[in-house]
Protein backbone atom coordinates (compact mmCIF):
# COMPACT_ATOMS: atom_id res chain seq x y z
CA UNK A 1 0.00 0.00 0.00
CA UNK A 2 1.34 3.37 -1.16
CA UNK A 3 1.81 6.69 1.24
CA UNK A 4 -0.71 8.29 -1.14
CA UNK A 5 -3.51 5.30 -0.84
CA UNK A 6 -3.21 4.85 3.76
CA UNK A 7 -3.66 8.97 3.60
CA UNK A 8 -7.01 8.55 0.88
CA UNK A 9 -8.24 5.29 2.92
CA UNK A 10 -7.76 7.31 6.97
CA UNK A 11 -9.33 10.24 5.11
CA UNK A 12 -12.46 8.60 4.04
CA UNK A 13 -12.51 6.86 7.41
CA UNK A 14 -12.43 10.26 9.24
CA UNK A 15 -15.30 11.56 6.80
CA UNK A 16 -17.93 8.47 7.07
CA UNK A 17 -17.14 8.90 10.60
CA UNK A 18 -18.00 12.68 10.99
CA UNK A 19 -20.90 12.40 8.54
CA UNK A 20 -22.62 9.33 10.83
CA UNK A 21 -21.86 11.94 13.89
CA UNK A 22 -23.86 14.66 12.17
CA UNK A 23 -26.55 12.26 11.44
CA UNK A 24 -27.09 11.72 14.61
CA UNK A 25 -27.02 14.46 16.20
CA UNK A 26 -29.48 16.28 13.34
CA UNK A 27 -31.95 13.36 14.12
CA UNK A 28 -31.77 14.14 18.18
CA UNK A 29 -32.38 17.00 17.49
CA UNK A 30 -35.64 16.81 14.96
CA UNK A 31 -36.46 14.10 18.01
CA UNK A 32 -36.57 16.31 20.86
CA UNK A 33 -37.64 19.35 19.35
CA UNK A 34 -40.66 17.24 17.85
CA UNK A 35 -41.74 15.90 21.58
CA UNK A 36 -41.63 19.26 22.98
CA UNK A 37 -43.49 20.65 20.35
CA UNK A 38 -46.06 17.86 21.04
CA UNK A 39 -46.06 18.32 24.89
CA UNK A 40 -46.37 22.18 24.12
CA UNK A 41 -50.03 21.24 22.26
CA UNK A 42 -51.02 18.62 24.85
CA UNK A 43 -50.53 21.45 27.85
CA UNK A 44 -53.13 23.52 29.80
CA UNK A 45 -53.65 26.44 27.70
CA UNK A 46 -52.18 28.51 30.88
CA UNK A 47 -49.37 26.40 31.04
CA UNK A 48 -48.87 26.35 27.45
CA UNK A 49 -49.08 30.33 27.05
CA UNK A 50 -46.73 31.39 30.24
CA UNK A 51 -44.07 28.38 30.28
CA UNK A 52 -43.83 26.37 26.88
CA UNK A 53 -44.69 28.32 23.97
CA UNK A 54 -41.82 30.78 25.00
CA UNK A 55 -39.89 27.93 25.75
CA UNK A 56 -40.13 26.46 22.64
CA UNK A 57 -39.01 29.47 20.42
CA UNK A 58 -36.34 29.65 22.84
CA UNK A 59 -35.08 26.07 21.95
CA UNK A 60 -35.85 25.88 18.24
CA UNK A 61 -33.97 29.34 17.78
CA UNK A 62 -31.24 28.03 19.79
CA UNK A 63 -31.01 24.55 17.78
CA UNK A 64 -31.51 26.48 14.22
CA UNK A 65 -28.42 28.16 14.78
CA UNK A 66 -26.50 24.83 14.51
CA UNK A 67 -25.57 24.21 10.71
CA UNK A 68 -26.47 21.00 10.84
CA UNK A 69 -29.97 21.96 11.02
CA UNK A 70 -29.51 23.82 7.67
CA UNK A 71 -28.14 21.03 6.02
CA UNK A 72 -30.90 18.44 6.57
CA UNK A 73 -34.90 17.91 6.27
CA UNK A 74 -36.94 17.66 9.39
CA UNK A 75 -38.45 14.42 8.69
CA UNK A 76 -40.09 14.59 11.78
CA UNK A 77 -40.45 17.79 12.66
CA UNK A 78 -42.50 18.90 9.18
CA UNK A 79 -44.92 17.10 10.27
CA UNK A 80 -46.28 19.96 12.36
CA UNK A 81 -44.23 22.69 11.45
CA UNK A 82 -44.86 24.42 8.03
CA UNK A 83 -40.75 24.36 6.59
CA UNK A 84 -40.42 26.40 3.18
CA UNK A 85 -36.82 26.76 1.70
CA UNK A 86 -35.80 29.15 -1.10
CA UNK A 87 -35.34 27.73 -5.13
CA UNK A 88 -31.40 28.74 -4.21
CA UNK A 89 -31.74 26.56 -0.38
CA UNK A 90 -29.97 29.57 1.10
CA UNK A 91 -33.37 30.51 3.40
CA UNK A 92 -35.64 28.24 5.37
CA UNK A 93 -38.83 29.85 7.10
CA UNK A 94 -40.26 27.96 10.04
CA UNK A 95 -43.75 28.76 10.94
CA UNK A 96 -45.71 26.91 13.77
CA UNK A 97 -49.05 27.89 15.65
CA UNK A 98 -48.33 28.09 19.19
CA UNK A 99 -52.53 27.95 19.92
CA UNK A 100 -52.29 30.75 22.66
CA UNK A 101 -54.38 32.92 20.56
CA UNK A 102 -57.75 31.82 20.47
CA UNK A 103 -59.81 32.90 17.41
CA UNK A 104 -56.21 35.49 16.96
CA UNK A 105 -54.20 32.63 16.13
CA UNK A 106 -50.70 33.22 17.34
CA UNK A 107 -48.31 32.22 14.32
CA UNK A 108 -44.74 32.14 15.04
CA UNK A 109 -42.10 32.37 12.08
CA UNK A 110 -38.47 31.81 11.82
CA UNK A 111 -36.01 32.42 9.14
CA UNK A 112 -32.93 30.86 9.11
CA UNK A 113 -30.08 31.70 6.29
CA UNK A 114 -26.48 31.46 5.01
CA UNK A 115 -24.61 34.39 4.61
CA UNK A 116 -22.14 34.83 1.75
CA UNK A 117 -19.49 33.14 4.41
CA UNK A 118 -21.26 30.18 5.04
CA UNK A 119 -22.24 31.56 8.46
CA UNK A 120 -26.20 30.59 9.37
CA UNK A 121 -28.18 33.26 10.99
CA UNK A 122 -31.54 32.48 12.62
CA UNK A 123 -33.99 35.53 13.08
CA UNK A 124 -37.36 35.55 14.26
CA UNK A 125 -39.92 37.08 11.66
CA UNK A 126 -42.85 37.67 13.98
CA UNK A 127 -42.44 40.49 16.66
CA UNK A 128 -44.84 38.81 19.34
CA UNK A 129 -46.43 42.42 19.73
CA UNK A 130 -48.51 42.46 16.51
CA UNK A 131 -51.62 43.26 18.28
CA UNK A 132 -50.00 46.82 19.73
CA UNK A 133 -48.10 47.64 16.60
CA UNK A 134 -51.03 47.08 14.08
CA UNK A 135 -48.85 44.42 11.56
CA UNK A 136 -49.50 40.58 10.32
CA UNK A 137 -45.93 39.22 10.55
CA UNK A 138 -47.46 36.49 12.79
CA UNK A 139 -48.47 34.74 9.74
CA UNK A 140 -47.65 30.91 8.37
CA UNK A 141 -44.97 31.49 5.13
CA UNK A 142 -46.15 28.62 2.86
CA UNK A 143 -44.34 29.78 -0.15
CA UNK A 144 -41.17 31.16 -1.10
CA UNK A 145 -40.04 32.54 -4.58
CA UNK A 146 -36.65 34.78 -6.15
CA UNK A 147 -36.72 37.66 -7.39
CA UNK A 148 -33.65 38.72 -9.25
CA UNK A 149 -32.31 42.70 -9.71
CA UNK A 150 -29.47 44.08 -11.16
CA UNK A 151 -28.51 44.65 -7.87
CA UNK A 152 -29.62 42.17 -5.49
CA UNK A 153 -31.30 38.85 -5.47
CA UNK A 154 -34.83 39.13 -3.44
CA UNK A 155 -36.82 36.57 -1.80
CA UNK A 156 -40.71 37.00 -1.61
CA UNK A 157 -42.72 35.12 0.77
CA UNK A 158 -46.70 34.65 0.68
CA UNK A 159 -48.42 33.86 3.94
CA UNK A 160 -51.74 33.31 5.25
CA UNK A 161 -53.02 34.61 9.30
CA UNK A 162 -56.00 35.54 10.81
CA UNK A 163 -56.75 38.03 14.22
CA UNK A 164 -60.39 36.83 14.81
CA UNK A 165 -63.55 38.43 14.12
CA UNK A 166 -64.58 36.05 11.31
CA UNK A 167 -61.67 37.85 9.27
CA UNK A 168 -57.99 36.65 8.14
CA UNK A 169 -55.23 37.92 6.11
CA UNK A 170 -52.62 36.75 3.56
CA UNK A 171 -48.94 39.05 3.56
CA UNK A 172 -46.36 39.53 0.88
CA UNK A 173 -43.54 39.88 2.22
CA UNK A 174 -40.04 40.45 0.53
CA UNK A 175 -35.98 39.78 2.22
CA UNK A 176 -33.14 40.06 1.18
CA UNK A 177 -29.77 39.08 3.20
CA UNK A 178 -27.70 41.61 3.88
CA UNK A 179 -24.22 40.35 5.80
CA UNK A 180 -25.99 38.96 8.92
CA UNK A 181 -29.11 39.99 9.15
CA UNK A 182 -32.41 39.58 6.88
CA UNK A 183 -33.76 42.86 5.92
CA UNK A 184 -37.68 43.75 4.41
CA UNK A 185 -37.59 45.41 1.14
CA UNK A 186 -38.41 49.24 1.95
CA UNK A 187 -39.85 50.42 -1.70
CA UNK A 188 -40.96 47.35 -3.30
CA UNK A 189 -44.59 48.17 -2.37
CA UNK A 190 -45.70 51.63 -2.81
CA UNK A 191 -47.48 52.04 0.28
CA UNK A 192 -46.03 50.05 2.66
CA UNK A 193 -42.90 47.37 3.24
CA UNK A 194 -45.29 44.53 2.96
CA UNK A 195 -48.47 43.61 0.56
CA UNK A 196 -51.10 42.80 3.27
CA UNK A 197 -55.24 41.49 2.11
CA UNK A 198 -57.56 41.39 4.71
CA UNK A 199 -60.74 39.26 3.75
CA UNK A 200 -63.70 37.57 5.42
CA UNK A 201 -63.04 33.92 6.22
CA UNK A 202 -66.37 32.87 4.06
CA UNK A 203 -64.01 34.63 1.19
CA UNK A 204 -60.72 33.41 -0.80
CA UNK A 205 -58.18 36.36 -1.94
CA UNK A 206 -57.06 33.56 -4.76
CA UNK A 207 -53.43 35.19 -4.29
CA UNK A 208 -50.40 33.91 -6.36
CA UNK A 209 -47.29 35.18 -7.50
CA UNK A 210 -45.91 34.04 -11.53
CA UNK A 211 -42.09 33.68 -11.07
CA UNK A 212 -41.71 33.89 -14.54
CA UNK A 213 -43.46 37.06 -15.29
CA UNK A 214 -42.99 38.70 -12.06
CA UNK A 215 -46.60 39.60 -11.61
CA UNK A 216 -48.85 38.68 -8.32
CA UNK A 217 -52.73 38.05 -8.61
CA UNK A 218 -55.31 38.28 -5.87
CA UNK A 219 -58.36 39.35 -5.24
CA UNK A 220 -59.57 43.21 -4.09
CA UNK A 221 -61.59 43.67 -1.12
CA UNK A 222 -61.86 46.92 0.61
CA UNK A 223 -63.21 48.17 3.85
CA UNK A 224 -66.98 48.34 4.36
CA UNK A 225 -67.96 50.97 7.02
CA UNK A 226 -71.32 50.00 7.78
CA UNK A 227 -70.46 46.31 8.69
CA UNK A 228 -66.93 47.03 10.07
CA UNK A 229 -65.05 44.38 7.98
CA UNK A 230 -63.84 43.89 4.41
CA UNK A 231 -65.63 43.00 0.90
CA UNK A 232 -65.42 42.03 -1.90
CA UNK A 233 -65.19 43.55 -5.17
CA UNK A 234 -65.13 41.10 -7.73
CA UNK A 235 -62.47 42.52 -8.98
CA UNK A 236 -59.05 40.85 -9.33
CA UNK A 237 -55.38 42.75 -8.74
CA UNK A 238 -52.50 42.48 -10.50
CA UNK A 239 -49.18 43.63 -9.43
CA UNK A 240 -45.89 43.47 -11.98
CA UNK A 241 -42.77 44.28 -10.43
CA UNK A 242 -41.09 46.71 -12.57
CA UNK A 243 -37.83 48.51 -11.74
CA UNK A 244 -37.67 46.92 -8.45
CA UNK A 245 -41.28 47.99 -7.41
CA UNK A 246 -44.51 46.45 -7.52
CA UNK A 247 -47.08 48.57 -9.71
CA UNK A 248 -50.55 47.86 -10.80
CA UNK A 249 -51.37 46.34 -14.13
Amino acid sequence: MTQKTFFIIIFGLIFCLSSNGQKSEFQEIDSQLTNNFKKMLSAESELRFDRLSPGFTKQILNFLANPVTFRNEFDSLSKYLTIKTSPDNKIKFYSWDDLTGGTWHNINCVAQFETDNGKIIVQQINSGKEAELGRYTDSEIYEVFELNTEIEKLYLTIAWGTHGSGQQHQIVQIFRINGDTLLKCNSCFADNKDLVIEYPRSEKANLTFDPVKNILHFNEFKFDEEKGRYKATGKTISLEFINGVFTRK
